[in-house]
């Protein structure tokens, strides 16, 4: 057979392999090139942010229209607590939003619950309490249920003995 073909067309001769590749220390100096430009970023965008909120506070105005100039002090920097909302808005009797939704609601659930579970008054003056569940459920299978005739049935049993009352002629 030929070389040729032994050889898969390699001579050997002008094969080598790139001595041109990337080196370490050029790999290493863009890495803290990298880092170092990273921190210049860092302290620019942070000093920009200091200077762009303190020229807002030095720019603000109160919160909101209606709180008075006195109150602005008290308020502070735009924070409006919930008592201070509470405490202007009281009179107006507009809603006001929910500020802990879980927590309001479980402050409901639990007036509920104590409601449901204890005695008092729902109308003093009219005699109408309200009694525990409980004890509800007892009364009811102790009494049963209150029945009410059907309405045929009333008019029914009612019509005999108003009819025997009008007929029978007084004793005498």
């Amino acid at each position: 057979m030929s070389d040729e073909t032994t050889n898969h067309g390699h001579s050997g001769h002008g094969v080598e392999f790139e001595r041109e590749d990337l080196s370490s220390r050029g790999v290493f100096g863009f890495m803290i090139g990298l880092a170092i430009i990273g921190v210049v970023i860092y302290f620019i965008i942070t000093g920009m942010y200091t200077f762009l909120d303190k020229y807002e506070k030095s720019q603000m105005s109160a919160a909101s229209p209606l709180v008075k100039s006195e109150d602005s002090a008290q308020v502070g920097s735009r924070r409006v607590t919930q008592d201070y909302v509470e405490r202007k808005f009281k009179e107006n009797g507009a809603p006001l939003l929910e500020v802990d939704e879980r927590g309001q609601l479980h402050d409901f659930v639990m007036n509920q619950e104590k409601q449901l579970n204890s005695y008092g008054w729902v109308d003093e003056k009219a005699g109408v309490a309200h009694i525990p569940i409980e004890r509800a459920m007892e009364l009811t299978i102790q009494r049963g249920l209150p029945v009410r005739p059907q309405g045929g049935a009333v008019e029914a049993s009612t019509a005999p003995k108003t009819a025997n009352a009008r007929k029978a002629p007084p004793k005498q």
